[in-house]
């Protein structure tokens, strides 16, 4: 099954179907685990909601997708979180 990955999905979707996934998912998300959270919150955020909960900056949710990317060897949208 080839799953495209958007910031809409949810964190638990990217985990299951990409488990090599894990360690960079850790490194941005890394307060969900350090507050054994991460059943909780992974499962019902999305990417772009967990980023939103942490407050992660646009640079680095650029480069959770551009380390996917190179990770997974798939295709990732360019996102734009402008505010309109």
């Amino acid at each position: 099954m080839n799953m495209k990955i958007t910031e809409d999905i949810k964190v638990f979707h990217l985990l299951e179907e990409f488990p090599e996934s894990e360690e960079i998912v850790r490194k941005y998300f890394s307060y969900f685990y350090e507050k054994k959270l991460e059943d909780i919150a992974l499962k019902r955020l999305s990417i772009k909601g967990a980023f939103n909960v942490l407050n992660i900056p646009e640079e680095d949710r650029q480069k959770f997708f551009q380390e996917l990317q190179e990770k997974l060897g798939v295709e990732v949208p360019k996102i734009s979180m402008e505010k309109e």
